[in-house]
């Protein structure tokens, strides 16, 4: 025989030579090629799973093995020998300010050790162990600054909830302000309801989030500053004997597209909610002893039980508003709530509003609203805001722009006791913002697309397995053409869309092992076809 011998190997691929080099170049190349496929499908997925959600201790473990990395490479620029990602993402925050701002703004770290480590704009780093040193650093960071005029200084998160204490060291008439990895917030003191201070992190100018927790102050922060869009937002009018069901999207009205009030009636509110899964739902009324009070456009006070209203909203995993008045109007007709007023940038581009300016808007004119944070169940987190000085105002001139289309049409003179949120985590949000299709999981259709991509990487094993499972249609099985290309098209899809992701993985082993074997037994081969080559000329 002529050329290497014929070979059927586990793939039912075959490697043969007609007497040149031609296919064992052709083969090599074939492997290096599939090599670099794996790469690059390797690499380019660090991404997703570096972005899928993780639990506290995950984190925890990501963010020591971050830190270490970053203190053994102090040797290295200046981002390095700062070893702290978080004083990094300070200190690259005041490189972003106005030019005007950066002259007095350092980016500061307290350790667990008790020293401070200060960065000004250049990246230049002062470390500071004692109260001389201390007095050092400003003088040394920011020459040009002038004496009496008040410092800002931008703190890291690590020293706000962790080291707390170290503050007081700071030089006084500082603005100090926190660094997230969202925005960079000022810090004030606040009194408690105990008569006590507590330090709280200024998000509007009428909106302040608690400090007590760093996994809950991120929770807090990232629902207010997610942007909202006016189909997202329900507002609902609970109506004793009104429309059993919400429709899926909102009504509009003509003209304006602003977003109408669904009436609902309140015994059929929970089985509701499933119809508007994913939206933002927004009640009004009063909350005591876990009900939930309001007043129909005509009738005397009513009551829902709060627990069941938070249950059905989890079950149809819907965010829950609610809006607390001691006199629980619901919404009805046009009001004073449909005035054009520009209240705290409300009057910007739609899809930039958030809940933190609706909040924000509730308090412009009478005070400000304090935020706390805590679990409220698997996959949600409970925000409850309340006034700062625990006395409400009526709140008359409200919100324009977004808002009035998102709670408009509440009767009467709105007196606003608190805002309740009860939403997704950010966890279960960055889930569901990372699916392609809408109800199934994401770590499903991204393990589907990536065995999906492994197996067209190792197609040649993959169609051979394939064609064993479902042999290839032949044109004599068939009467015309058209059912003839059917059932090939049905067949193919078949192969690439359900064979081939549940085989993708081991597919592309078998096919990676066969090229090297392919390789690593070239020599044999080449051997056995020169000694066939002697025989033939031999006889």
């Amino acid at each position: 025989m002529n050329g290497f011998p014929e070979r059927r190997l586990l793939g039912g691929d075959r490697f043969a030579d007609d007497g040149g080099g031609e296919t064992n170049s052709m083969t090599n190349a074939r492997l290096w090629l599939m090599s670099l496929w794996l790469v690059a499908a390797l690499v380019a997925s660090l991404p997703l799973f570096a972005s899928l959600p993780m639990s506290e201790a995950q984190a925890g473990w990501l963010s020591r093995l971050t830190r270490a990395a970053g203190e053994a490479g102090e040797a290295g620029g200046k981002a390095a020998r700062l070893g702290i990602a978080d004083l990094e993402r300070a200190g690259a925050h005041i490189r972003t300010l106005p030019i005007e701002a950066r002259a007095g703004a350092l980016a500061a770290h307290a350790t667990p050790e008790g020293h401070w480590k200060f960065v000004n704009r250049d990246g230049e780093v002062f470390t500071a162990g004692t109260p001389d040193e201390l007095a050092r650093a400003v003088p040394t960071l920011l020459p040009q600054a002038r004496g009496s005029a008040p410092l800002d200084i931008y703190l890291s998160e690590d020293t706000v909830f962790a080291n707390r204490a170290a503050l007081k060291d700071l030089p006084s008439g500082s603005k100090l302000h926190l660094v997230t990895r969202h925005e960079s917030y000022p810090l004030k003191d606040v009194k408690t309801a105990a008569g006590g201070n507590a330090l709280v992190a200024e998000l509007r100018p009428h909106v302040s989030v608690d400090l007590a927790d760093r996994a809950l102050f991120s929770e807090a922060v990232t629902q207010l500053e997610r942007p909202l869009s006016r189909s997202a937002v329900r507002t609902l009018a609970l109506e004793p004997g009104g429309p059993a069901t919400l429709s899926s999207y909102p009504r509009l009205e003509t003209g304006t597209k602003s977003a109408l009030v669904d009436a609902i009636d309140p015994a059929s509110l929970s089985g509701a909610l499933g119809s508007v899964r994913g939206q933002t739902v927004l009640v009004t009324g009063r909350v005591e002893n876990n009900l939930l009070y309001f007043r129909p456009a005509s009738g005397a006070e009513q009551s829902l039980r709060l627990a069941d209203l938070k249950r059905a909203a989890t079950d149809a995993d819907v965010n829950l508003v609610i809006v607390r008045a001691d006199v629980p109007h619901q919404p009805g007709g046009r009001n004073w709530l449909w005035q054009k007023i520009s209240v705290g940038g409300l009057d910007d581009a739609l899809k930039r509003a958030t809940l933190g300016d609706f909040i924000d808007a509730l308090g412009t004119q009478h005070g400000s609203f304090r935020i706390s944070a805590e679990r409220d169940g698997y996959g949600r987190v409970a925000l409850r805001a309340m006034p700062e000085g625990g006395v409400a105002e009526p709140i008359t001139d409200f919100v324009g722009g977004f808002w009035t289309s998102a709670i408009s049409n509440v009767t009467g003179n709105l007196v606003a006791t608190g805002v309740d949120i009860h939403a997704r985590d950010e966890a279960r949000q960055s889930e569901l913002d990372m699916r392609i299709v809408p109800f199934v999981p994401a770590w499903v259709q991204y393990l589907y697309l990536a065995s999906l991509a492994a197996g067209v990487i190792g197609w040649s094993v993959t169609r051979s397995w394939f064609d064993r499972l479902w042999r290839p249609e032949q044109r004599a099985d068939y009467r015309g053409a058209f059912g003839f290309r059917a059932a090939q098209i049905a067949r193919f899809f078949a192969s690439l869309l359900v064979f081939t992701p549940v085989v993708g993985v081991p597919a592309v082993i078998v096919s990676l092992w066969l090229q090297f074997w392919a390789v690593i037994t070239m020599p044999v081969r080449g051997v056995r076809w020169l000694l066939s080559r002697s025989q033939v000329r031999a006889s």
